[in-house]
């Protein structure tokens, strides 16, 4: 016999306002270097839970979860956390925490961004992967280089990160109009919608026709 379950799950990639985060406290991690931070285990999150309701005590949407002595941004809840800004040389880069130390979940949703990005905004943008901490984020901040910035996963889909609260010193990050993702958000929005929809052809979704 096979069973059909239906569960409810509301839509989280669009809270109004755009998704705040709390960083993680100094006696919490999410994963660590030789864990299973880069598998989908009960484990990685578990260690979440009690973090995650303290922030939404106090008006977050989730952790942005810091690693290490550097205190380095690894992902927002179970997402993958993506920030927009100018490089010190006034180029345009995306920037995400890398896999090389298993830290980091290698999600599909992850794996979209990256390459849609790559494939349609190498122009435009330069896209890398690598360690980079909240104080790189709070200095790009001060000197007005924080562009956008999101969260990819299963459950926010892509939603726009509108603020970071850093140890009392919150870290506003634009968004578009009317707190709307801005605009490379809502291309790269845009663009897996319509894939995941069938709105558009592309080799990862076939659209079966209904029969009448």
């Amino acid at each position: 016999m096979m069973y059909i379950i239906v569960n409810f799950m509301p839509r989280l990639d669009n809270p109004p306002g755009g998704m705040r985060l709390l960083t993680s406290p100094d006696d919490m991690v999410r994963a660590w270097v030789g864990g299973f931070g880069y598998a989908k285990l009960g484990a990685n999150y578990g260690p979440s839970l009690v973090a995650n309701s303290e922030a939404r005590r106090l008006g977050y949407h989730q952790i942005l979860w810091l690693y290490g002595p550097d205190l380095e941004c690894t992902e927002a809840g179970a997402s993958n956390f993506f920030i927009l800004w100018k490089t010190k040389d006034g180029r345009k880069e995306l920037i995400t925490a890398p896999l090389d130390d298993k830290l980091i979940l290698d999600g599909v949703t992850r794996r979209s961004v990256l390459q849609l990005v790559r494939e349609r905004l190498s122009d435009e943008l330069a896209i890398t992967e690598r360690k980079y901490s909240i104080a790189e984020i709070l200095e790009a901040s001060s000197e007005g280089r924080i562009l956008e910035a999101f969260a990819a996963g299963t459950a926010f889909f892509i939603a726009a990160v509108s603020q970071i609260h850093h140890r009392g010193k919150d870290i506003n990050i634009p968004m578009g109009p009317d707190a709307q993702p801005a605009e490379i958000t809502n291309k790269v929005k845009t663009w897996l919608a319509d894939i995941t929809y069938g709105r558009t052809q592309h080799e990862w979704g076939v659209v079966i026709p209904e029969k009448e």
